[in-house]
């Protein structure tokens, strides 16, 4: 495939600069990643129900890429199947054009989806089969007790299978046309750690019961799970084409549980799945909602160099930098409430400020905390993506610093 530079001074592909920055290597220039979804159809005329239309929901995002772009790196959420979104969120969900006007924003509801039950099914399946055990918990067990129309037994494997393969496909398609923009694909395929599934499938009030009476199953049932895990984004990887991992983390957060519950229940499988991954030569992408200020000196246990920790405005990323930085690829933390509300002078001040502190030394990528806001004002988010070629270049930053020492 032909290199394609995205502008005219890059003296390196995209590919080429996030491999850079997952390696703590100083890039020819800082990165830029929005994670847009409803933002693409606010911004294209659609309703939010229409994005699950393949042909719209591209239409529409390739509207922003020309627009306000370009940007670096693809970071992709749409499952286009409503019932995949619970393959990787294990809850009951309320979707805008189905339950809900087709304006609204995705809900997740929480219930009791996952039964105490399952923690010993986990660890018994898992060694009997642990290479096949996630998709058992899922099809056997959470799918059917989420959707009724899918069915239980071999229906839910006849329903789920085909829609998870045809949207891998797809996503495959749909990477190899961003790869021939000169963009570069994130990661294989959007998943939840096992400490995370088990909090949304039970349900916030269950689980927090189980914090405190199933301690030990929590932690033997997640690293049960590690082996699946990797094996399962062997297949994904296999079909999509790529080799980086996504581990969402959404309820490992100092905002759910303590420091000493985030070391003793979420760390071990988390740990062990990233040292895993980074074994096969795979980066692990942390989707860190909430805020980690917290926890952020127990992900020094991580693998240097095989990480990105994405902020979603929560946490403060400047002490991220100062405490994980050599170790971890930061990636943020344009705020949604700056985006939506600030001034277009704000919004490039901020990313001057975290491009010239958390990108200093490289391993940075700047991106929106988490979802791009759907109602961030356009000329925001051009100025979002122009700012890593304003005050991104390490050569000018270089040349900037040699002229203030002379």
């Amino acid at each position: 495939m032909k290199e394609v530079k995205l502008h005219p001074r890059d003296t390196m592909t995209a590919e080429e600069r996030l491999r850079a920055v997952i390696n703590l290597q100083v890039p020819d220039r800082v990165p830029v990643s929005p994670l847009i979804y409803y933002f693409a159809a606010r911004y294209a005329g659609i309703n939010n129900a229409e994005l699950y239309d393949p042909a719209k929901f591209n239409k529409a995002l390739d509207r922003v890429f020309y627009d306000l772009g370009p940007w670096d790196i693809h970071y992709y959420i749409n499952a286009y199947h409503r019932e995949l979104i619970s393959f990787f969120v294990p809850m009951k969900v309320l979707e805008p054009g189905f339950e809900l006007p087709p304006n609204s924003i995705r809900q997740f509801l929480e219930e009791e989806i996952m039964k105490e039950e399952d923690y010993q099914w986990i660890m018994r399946v898992s060694k009997l089969t642990p290479r096949y055990a996630l998709y058992r918990l899922f099809m056997e067990r959470w799918i059917p007790r989420i959707w009724e129309h899918v069915g239980e037994g071999w229906r839910s494997y006849a329903f789920m299978w085909p829609r998870l393969i045809s949207a891998g496909l797809r996503w495959r398609l749909e990477f190899e046309r961003w790869k021939r923009r000169g963009v570069a694909i994130m990661y294989a395929c959007p998943t939840e750690a096992a400490f995370d599934n088990f909090s949304m499938a039970r349900g916030m009030l269950k689980f927090v019961e189980d914090l405190r009476k199933r301690q030990e199953e929590i932690a033997q049932a997640a690293d049960a799970l590690v082996e699946s895990f990797v094996y399962s984004f062997k297949m994904v990887s296999m079909i999509t084409g790529v080799k980086r991992a996504d581990l969402c983390l959404h309820r490992s957060s100092n905002d759910f549980i303590s420091p000493e519950t985030f070391r003793k229940l979420s760390l071990p499988s988390l740990k062990k799945l990233v040292e895993r991954f980074a074994a096969l030569g795979v980066p692990t992408v942390l989707h860190c909602d909430g805020n980690w200020d917290l926890n952020l000196e127990a992900l020094r246990e991580l693998p240097a160099g095989k990480a990105i920790m994405q902020c979603d405005g929560s946490t403060n990323i400047f002490k991220a930098k100062e405490i994980v930085g050599d170790r971890i690829c930061i990636m943020g933390d344009v705020p949604a409430d700056l985006l939506a509300l600030g001034s277009p002078s704000e919004v490039d001040e901020y990313c001057h400020r975290l491009i010239e502190e958390v990108g200093k030394g490289g391993g940075f990528i700047l991106a929106s905390g988490c979802e791009l806001a759907p109602n961030a004002k356009p000329e925001n988010v051009k100025v979002m993506m122009e700012s890593v070629v304003k005050y991104g270049y390490y050569q000018d930053r270089a040349a900037e610093q040699a002229r203030k020492i002379a």
